[in-house]
């Protein structure tokens, strides 16, 4: 029993820090047309999308990622997002896995002035929208981090 119960403990530490490690290094997806991302997201599974374009929008691709808000919570978070200000993309896809091992893809760029310069793939530490989309949920009572 006292074996078990370490081995569970030891897989549940391992199966967080993949799961925390993944998101750190994935990419966003920001130069595509909202169906182009409707599509990836819907044929490979490594590609959510994220509709700020309304409320109804972000709620739906919340809900895609098993996120309930209500839609008051949403509205709040697309205006937010939107008053952020620049040339944020109104729709881009979180990938899941898709910068290879580790990052690699990104992190072996020599040219890291392109990981967040809102063309192609940004990555999500680099680009401006992280920083626009948790702040803009985080005002207004969606969950972020975790």
């Amino acid at each position: 029993m006292k074996r078990r119960l370490t081995v569970a403990i030891a897989v549940l530490a391992v199966a967080l820090t993949a799961a925390g490690s993944a998101f750190a290094h994935d990419c966003i997806r920001v130069s595509s047309s909202l169906q182009g991302l409707q599509q990836s997201a819907a044929n490979s599974g490594k590609w959510a999308l994220f509709d700020l374009s309304s409320g109804a929008g972000l709620q739906q691709s919340l809900a895609g990622l098993g996120i309930d808000v209500t839609l008051d919570q949403a509205t709040c978070a697309s205006d937010a997002y939107k008053a952020a200000g620049g040339n944020l993309p109104l729709y881009f896809g979180l990938g899941f896995g898709v910068a290879g091992p580790n990052g690699v893809l990104a992190f072996n760029n020599p040219n890291t002035s392109v990981l967040g310069n809102l063309k192609g793939i940004d990555h999500l530490d680099e680009s401006p929208i992280g920083a626009a989309l948790f702040g803009a949920a985080g005002s207004c009572g969606i969950p972020v981090g975790g």
